[in-house]
């Protein structure tokens, strides 16, 4: 069997598209949290000069000369997409690696000369398309690494293979990695790059002919693994998943300044909740909870503050920990302060079930039942669709300016389009 990694072109500006048509063909930016800065462009965007992170007030000339399309971050969409495109994926192949939001690694079969099935590559490309409507490239080759560099050689030239390239053929690898930058390489950062620059090593085909020994007294035994993985040796040991999280925070700028009590309190409960969830789909508990607001470092004496406190027991249940950080807002706020940010911290995670027990406290016996009811319900019908009471219900002026967004088409049921 091969490796293989497929990559969703443009993803968020892709997403965008498949349920808005006017924006094809036309360039779009979509805009990080506050609508700020661009953090995904299409290629339309991109041939106008559109940097990734630039910020919007500094295109604003460009946006109207241009009719560049903008629109806020849609999570929910992006996320939904994400499942979907791997729900097709695995009708192709029982193997499946989610690396991140738009790429995975699965496997196909090598043919008898010994290249990797380039048709059932197209096939899946096909199959995403039609299923999903994503447009996608896909990378193979014998290891990880190398149909990772594959993927990016096929992002680079889709005009000319078609977006599928094979680096199965020695002779292919060699023509190509002669040409194509050490510093384009998976894992290939600029620090490593510029140690690797003094030893020759300007090219993937240098890298390649590293030897191994140097390899790992420049870049320790990852970047030993990942010279064999370029030579077509796969390394069991030379994984893509990620380190089991220790820890996850919820931090969001306000759309308008804070200075009540009741809305800092109401804007620390929505990220206590949703930090509580996040762990929750992880099937891990927190033992930790460090809770933040602060001002403006821009305006005058800004108000900054901190809390922090054990869960005993370990807890993922949104009412004991958002419980916890409202008490740590009444303790931190300063009246007449004007707050623009807070955020919740947990931390010490662990499995569900794993810590161990607290003498003194019992746990209640309806929370699974309850916390699984909630999430179902959560999950069918849309974000908040049942939440806890203090993180108050509907829009609010401290939420995160997301004034573009598209509506969230494939996971809440009240924004579903209704053809009349």
């Amino acid at each position: 069997m091969s490796w293989a990694i497929v990559d969703i072109t443009n993803f968020y500006v892709s997403s965008e598209r498949v349920f808005d048509p006017s924006l094809r063909g036309v360039p779009v930016i979509v805009l990080s949290n506050n609508d700020g800065c661009a953090i995904a462009r299409s290629e339309e965007a991109k041939a106008l000069h559109v940097k990734m992170g630039e910020p919007v007030f500094k295109m604003r000339d460009r946006i109207a000369r241009h009719g560049i399309q903008l629109r806020s971050s849609n999570y929910e969409l992006y996320a939904d997409m994400n499942k979907r495109f791997n729900a097709v994926l695995a009708e192709h192949s029982d193997t499946i690696e989610i690396y991140s939001i738009d790429e995975s690694f699965f496997r196909l079969p090598v043919l008898a000369n010994g290249l990797g099935d380039v048709t059932s590559a197209h096939r899946v490309r096909a199959a995403i398309l039609r299923s999903v409507g994503l447009p996608t490239r896909v990378g193979l080759g014998p290891t990880r690494t190398l149909s990772k560099v594959a993927n990016a050689l096929a992002k680079a030239t889709e005009k000319v293979w078609g977006g599928v390239v094979d680096l199965h053929d020695q002779a292919l690898r060699t023509r190509l990695f002669s040409q194509w930058p050490v510093g384009e390489v998976w894992g290939i950062g600029k620090a490593l790059e510029a140690r690797l620059l003094p030893l020759g090593v300007r090219t993937t085909a240098d890298l390649a002919a590293l030897p191994p020994a140097i390899a790992r007294d420049v870049g320790t035994v990852v970047l030993e693994r990942l010279v064999r993985e370029l030579n077509g040796i796969e390394c069991s040991d030379f994984t893509v998943e990620p380190e089991a999280m220790q820890g996850t925070a919820v931090t969001r700028q306000f759309g308008e300044p804070v200075t009540s009590l009741d809305e800092l309190r109401e804007a620390m409960a929505r990220r206590a909740a949703r930090a509580a969830e996040k762990i929750r789909e992880k099937g891990l508990v927190a033992s930790r909870i460090i809770a933040f607001a602060h001002g403006s470092r821009y305006r005058p004496n800004p108000p900054s503050a901190s809390r922090s406190a054990r869960l005993s027991p370990p807890s993922h249940d949104p009412r004991v920990i958002v419980g916890m950080a409202s008490r740590m807002v009444e303790s931190m706020f300063q009246p007449g302060g004007v707050y623009t940010k807070c955020g919740v911290l947990l931390e010490d995670l662990q499995p569900a079930g794993a810590g161990q027990a607290d003498l003194f406290a019992a746990p209640d016996p309806r929370a699974p039942a309850l916390l699984a009811a909630m999430d179902g319900l959560n999950a069918r019908f849309g974000r908040n669709t049942i939440a806890v009471a203090a993180q108050g219900y509907g829009p609010r002026s401290f939420d995160t300016k997301r004034s573009q967004k598209s509506p969230s088409w494939t996971t809440d049921i009240r924004q579903i389009p209704i053809a009349t």
